[in-house]
């Protein structure tokens, strides 16, 4: 690898990060990270990437020792970085999707509970190990 492509890669590793949470403030919507490559160093308060906060809203709060993917901004001394953004987490060996497929959309909550849709069936299963309460205006079944 050229003297360039080191450099390039080098930088890459400062701004793309993967680590584990630390800590979680739900208040705030952020967590701090533990980067293992970086001697342990742990990242400020980051804020996480989620889909939509204006109109539409997803709220998600990664637990502590969940491995995330972190962008990183360098900061202005340029010589560290501890501020950021948390883009998610994602699968591995260890924490691996309980189904997979494709036209699937599941969301498991960690209790036994999920949501799961198929697409190609059109078939959408709801598990939930409490109680289900459905509000609305009007509630129609089956009609």
């Amino acid at each position: 690898m050229g003297t360039d492509n080191q450099r390039l890669f080098s930088a890459l590793r400062r701004i793309i990060r993967i680590g584990n949470v630390s800590s979680v403030n739900p208040e705030k919507m952020t967590c701090r990270v533990v980067f293992r490559d970086m001697d342990d160093a742990v990242s400020d308060e980051l804020p996480l990437l989620n889909t939509g906060s204006a109109y539409c809203r997803d709220y998600w709060l990664p637990v502590v020792n969940e491995q995330v993917v972190c962008l990183m901004f360098p900061n202005s001394g340029g010589t560290g970085n501890s501020a950021g953004i948390v883009l998610g987490s994602f699968f591995n060996e260890v924490d691996e999707p309980i189904k997979t497929g494709t036209g699937i959309r599941r969301i498991d909550f960690g209790d036994g509970s999920y949501m799961e849709h198929d697409s190609n069936t059109g078939n959408m299963t709801v598990q939930a190990t409490g109680t289900i309460t459905i509000k609305g205006a009007t509630v129609k079944i089956n009609e």
